[in-house]
């Protein structure tokens, strides 16, 4: 049997995507990302919009506007970052983007190089998480750079990376400084609590900067704007594309009426929301959720604390698995919140070689996949790298699956046309795969982690 080789170029393409060194690792990223802003340019999609929204308020504050009246959505240290590139880009818009964008593509690069020398430095290969990493950024798109999500998702990575060098205390600040831009990576706090050590240390490093701005905070903006991020939230609708959305979503396609039962509107929240039929129903549902998910991780993370063999894969997992859940359960999932997903994942990717056969599988949901099914179930053990590389190819696949969403389809969305009902096929699609992927982890979690004996 004759053996068909690839032509020369075809397989040096080949070769230099597994990124056999550096050099391919940077030539890949230089490429992907040169590609990305290309057709940004080309297409003319209008990811910027928060980025103007920024400039926007931060516009108002140097002209007089008190700081509790200046991004009250967001907690305030946020106010104090969103100003240097005002300052950097002399107060323009268009300076701000440019300095804006250039900012975040530099904690990109900045990324990728932690990710690759972390793994040299422990002894792993790099080569599953800086691939993740350059290609996950192509299957979000733009936006990635024009959202502060990709702080807190990064900071969620290097919280992970610390545990791996013991650095608690570094581990738990970092936390509290993602909870500080954007409020969920609190959820994330308890991961880090590895072993005895790591509760009192990284504990201290949580709160001390987590009250140290708290303080800060206060004294800036005092106690309304310090509380105005949790009542903003609570005040929200049902974001278009959150999963309890999707049911009327849908029906919207099937209304024939006029004016139509359901209205999708700017809502004063600078969220596309939806009104109608069953919509306060669903919105209720959603809070209902969230307590649920609360209660869930509160319980996973009290029976991963009672363990005395916690390991730092495990804080890994749950991380993604708290992520997941806040996800789900939103009112208001946009775009930009799977990125979310993506620091904790390449962080897992660089460390998961470090334990090479832990987590017995008992019959988890991602089984079938992960290990032959020949094995017995009671055999079966996940490796913590085909775990990781599973959860990546989860999260590309709804990455791509969102950007899709948006910028691509999304004034289908609001505005009826031809196209959307395919809008909401694809929605549909996303949604039903994002609730899949965080009930299936979930289970594996309580199977495998949160209630493990211990030997």
């Amino acid at each position: 049997m004759s053996v068909v080789s690839l032509p020369r170029p075809v397989a040096t393409l080949w070769r230099s995507l597994r990124l056999p060194t550096h050099k391919h690792a940077l030539g890949w990223w230089l490429g992907t990302r040169t590609t990305i802003f290309v057709v940004w340019i080309l297409i003319g999609f209008n990811t910027q919009g928060d980025v103007a929204y920024y400039y926007s308020q931060i516009d108002l504050l140097f002209h007089g506007t008190p700081p509790d009246q200046i991004l009250i959505e967001y907690p305030t240290p946020l106010i104090w970052f969103l100003t240097l590139p005002y300052l950097l880009g002399f107060g323009s818009s268009q300076g701000y983007l440019a300095v804006f964008v250039l900012f975040f593509l530099g904690a990109d690069a900045l990324l990728g190089f932690i990710l690759w020398r972390s793994a040299r430095q422990y002894g792993t290969t790099p080569r599953p998480a800086v691939a993740y990493w350059i290609w996950f950024v192509v299957a979000t798109g733009p936006i990635i750079y024009m959202r502060l999500d990709f702080l807190t998702s990064a900071l969620g990575a290097l919280g992970l990376i610390a545990l791996i060098r013991a650095h608690r205390g570094a581990s738990g600040a970092l936390m509290g400084l993602g909870a500080a831009i954007k409020l969920w990576p609190a959820l994330l706090w308890p991961a880090t609590l590895t072993d005895r050590r790591a509760l009192r240390q990284a504990t201290l490093g949580f709160f001390a900067v987590g009250t140290g701005l708290a303080v800060a905070s206060l004294l800036y903006g005092g106690w309304q704007r310090l509380i105005s991020p949790l009542t903003w939230q609570s005040q929200r609708g049902l974001h278009i594309e959150s999963i309890c959305a999707t049911p009327v979503m849908v029906s919207r396609l099937y209304d024939t009426s006029t004016p139509q039962r359901w209205t999708v509107f700017l809502s004063k929240f600078n969220a596309w929301e939806i009104t109608g039929p069953g919509t306060t129903l669903l919105t209720d549902i959603s809070s209902t959720l969230v307590i649920l998910g609360g209660i869930t991780m509160a319980v996973l993370y009290l029976g991963w604390l009672k363990r005395t063999d916690r390991n730092i894969v495990e804080a890994g997992i749950l991380m993604i698995v708290a992520t997941l859940i806040m996800i789900v359960t939103n009112k208001t999932l946009s775009p930009q919140y799977i990125i979310w997903l993506s620091g904790p994942i390449a962080a897992l990717l660089t460390i998961s070689e470090i334990h090479p056969r832990i987590l017995p599988a008992q019959g988890h949901l991602f089984s079938l996949i992960t290990h032959p099914p020949h094995l017995r179930r009671e055999d079966r053990l996940v490796i913590p790298v085909g775990l990781a590389r599973h959860l990546a190819i989860w999260s590309l696949i709804l990455a791509i699956l969102t950007q899709v969403i948006y910028p691509v389809l999304y004034r289908h969305y609001i505005v009826t046309s031809m196209m959307t009902p395919i809008a909401a096929g694809v929605l549909v699609v996303r949604n039903v795969a994002l609730v899949y992927f965080t009930i299936s982890l979930v289970v594996f979690s309580f199977r495998s982690i949160g209630f493990r004996v211990n030997r």
